[in-house]
């Protein structure tokens, strides 16, 4: 399955032999406790000491014990970085650390990552981001000086992307959903600020303080602004209309001819008229109607919701016999809810795969061809499929499956 926003493709988990040996169970986390109060209440998150690094590295920020650079790069002292911080809202979860905003004005340098204690399986974890040095040569994985991630769900697309070195509380999950929603339903732009107040580290003994004072949303950086407006006017769909019939409903999208080759693409796999291979064996499939059957494969609330790749996908990338680029067209981008465009792991990757957005979501803008439009009724059936019960790959525990697309 082609990975929004990762560019990265799945791969199906491999079958493990049989062991008699009974599974180690992950470690409890036993360094120090955090509270993280934000403007939206408190998470309540114990640290692991099996990441002494990064966890050490994320107190002394807190505590303000670190020094960092201000925008002039002169160091700070004695100031906690986080205080004041505004959040980003990410899938399954929230991001800070960056002072100035898109990965600008960090408290330092990058350092050698640690394996994590446990995997991505869990909710509520506290995550350090996490990259690779440019150089495809180096293999040496770093972590980030102070940008982290807090995950109400688990999500295992995030294994390679950061060091685990937190679990919060299981009364921390609401807020941690909370928060992300109030950013990802308004695209991140926020009319005021959702941010950090205060990170309080404790100790043995420590009595819990209150909840801190919301800060003071001009002293929050950086400041919201408002998504620049497109000077060319967004195209209505004007093509046929593809009436997409699912176990929980029908989902109902008007598709754009401005976009011809992914209109085409999609109405010839749904109807039937336009050849395809089956991953498995490579053998033509001539007249036969591709989506009927298939189940949504990846949902995330506050995001979208993404088809599967047929069952006989040994691979899990999608492959039925060829591939197509991106159309960019002007004026069509992610800024309302329900657009109905194809997943890719890359600009010429295009196939079958598409994907339903919950909300405006501008980050996707010219990565991904919008052939789409759903209705009103299409975005509440679209927000109910994302929360369904799913696992730590986001797929659904029961399968939302399409039983038809039809197109008129």
């Amino acid at each position: 399955m082609k990975t929004l926003l990762l560019a990265l493709t799945l791969t199906a988990p491999l079958a493990l032999a049989q062991s008699h040996h009974t599974p180690k169970p992950d470690p409890t986390p036993t360094g120090p406790t955090v509270l993280i109060d934000t403007t939206l209440g408190r998470l309540t998150c114990k640290l692991f000491n099996e990441t002494p690094n990064t966890t050490a590295n994320f107190i002394a920020l807190a505590n303000g014990t670190k020094d960092w650079p201000d925008a002039f790069a002169k160091p700070v002292h004695n100031k906690p970085f986080y205080d004041a911080l505004e959040f980003g809202g990410v899938s399954n979860g929230v991001v800070a650390g960056a002072r100035f905003g898109g990965g600008i004005g960090l408290a330092g340098p990058p350092f050698p990552a640690e394996k994590s204690p446990i995997s991505f399986d869990h909710s509520g974890l506290l995550v350090m981001k996490k990259s690779t040095p440019d150089d495809p040569n180096d293999k040496t994985a770093l972590t980030s000086s102070s940008i982290f991630y807090v995950f109400a769900h688990s999500d295992a697309e995030h294994e390679e992307s950061g060091t685990i070195f937190g679990q919060c509380d299981e009364a921390s999950i609401p807020t941690i959903t909370a928060l992300s929603h109030a950013l990802l339903t308004v695209d991140n732009h926020p009319t005021s600020p959702i941010a950090i107040n205060h990170i309080f580290v404790l100790k043995p003994g420590d009595t819990t303080p209150h909840l801190s004072a919301n800060v003071d949303p001009a002293t929050v950086t950086p400041q919201p602004s408002p998504m620049p407006v497109d000077p060319i006017p967004a195209p209505q769909p004007t093509g046929p209309t593809a009436t997409i019939d699912t176990t929980m409903g029908t989902l109902t999208c008007k598709l754009f001819n401005e976009t011809p080759v992914a209109t085409a693409n999609f109405i010839g796999l749904a109807n039937g008229t336009k050849d395809w291979h089956l991953p498995s064996t490579k053998a033509l499939q001539h007249n036969r109607r591709f989506y009927d059957g298939l189940s949504f494969g990846r949902v995330i609330p506050d995001f979208m919701i993404q088809n599967a790749d047929l069952p006989s996908d040994p691979g899990g990338d999608g492959d039925i016999g060829y591939e197509f680029s991106v159309e960019s067209i002007p004026g069509l981008t992610f800024d309302r809810p329900g657009r109905l465009a194809y997943a890719n792991a890359g600009p010429n990757t295009n196939q079958s795969e598409f994907f339903i957005t919950e909300h405006p979501v501008h980050r996707l803008d010219t990565n991904y061809t919008i052939f789409g439009q759903c209705d009103d009724a299409s975005v509440k059936l679209v927000e109910a499929i994302a929360r369904v019960p799913r696992d730590q790959h986001n797929k659904p525990l029961k399968p939302v499956v399409i039983r038809k697309i039809t197109i008129n």
